[in-house]
């Protein structure tokens, strides 16, 4: 898709995170939820984090960690024509500097898009940072700051309001929003591109909202499909063989205790 297509995600908005958030799904599909998740007339109950300011600190090893992928993406010194320059994995040439400011403002809207539909929740601000990096990813190198900032509001409310619904309407419990974080915020960035995409900023990529016409958009949308697809399916199988197996729910004793002691 890449080569003869044209399909666009530099920094794995799709490739990572939609497989993620899709083999998440898949797993939980066949694990269920945890005792006491759902009342019995279905309700959703709230399970609050056992440590808030362990999870915090993860995430903000995880936002530093995330920074180093985007600099490895970067092939460090390339001659491109007579101009030593830095690329990013297509041979498009950018800058460390260039996809930090992307990275850190699309950080920033995550985050306070998270803070703002959460009215102020812990976990879900600082999921929302991670979440708005990951919905601007696929195409930081194509982007003004400012249409990573816009991209990474606009995922994060996705993601957040796909999370509860997915929990009330399929019983889904997803502790860590690991497939509204990773999966619905990865496919909405790997679809942005295809919206966003401005080829004065670099890259030769023009998406719908900059002249491009539908074709980005396109190719962007059945590159979500491939990666959720084959994801989703593989997972379900794999999982559902794994749990007829061996199991993959802990006995009701440690699942109980385990999450009280840690």
């Amino acid at each position: 898709m890449v080569t003869d297509w044209g399909y666009h995600d530099a920094y794995a908005s799709g490739v990572v995170h939609g497989i993620c958030g899709g083999a998440a799904l898949g797993i939980l599909a066949v694990l269920g939820p945890r005792i006491g998740k759902f009342a019995p007339d279905g309700t959703p109950r709230d399970i609050p984090l056992r440590n808030p300011w362990i999870a915090v600190v993860g995430l903000f090893v995880i936002y530093a960690g995330f920074w180093g992928f985007y600099a490895a993406c970067n092939v460090p010194i390339v001659e491109f024509n007579g101009t030593w320059t830095a690329t990013n994995i297509y041979g498009t040439p950018t800058t460390l500097s260039t996809i930090t400011f992307n990275f850190l403002m699309s950080l920033a809207g995550g985050m306070m898009a998270g803070y703002f539909l959460s009215k102020g929740d812990a976990f879900w601000t600082f999921s929302g940072g991670l979440g708005g990096i990951i919905a601007a990813s696929a195409g930081n190198d194509l982007y003004h700051p400012l249409h990573a900032f816009i991209i990474a509001i606009a995922g994060v409310w996705v993601a957040y309001r796909l999370h509860f619904w997915v929990e009330r309407k399929f019983k889904i419990d997803d502790p860590v929003g690991a497939v509204s974080a990773h999966g619905v915020a990865g496919a909405w960035g790997t679809i942005a591109v295809g919206l966003f995409a401005d080829s004065e900023l670099g890259g030769g990529l023009d998406g719908l909202l900059f002249g491009g016409g539908f074709y980005q958009l396109f190719v962007q949308t059945v590159g979500v499909l491939a990666v959720f697809g084959w994801t989703i399916v593989t997972s379900l199988i794999l999982f559902y063989a794994i749990d007829r197996l061996v199991g993959l729910r802990a006995v009701s004793y440690t699942h109980l205790t385990l999450p009280t002691i840690c």
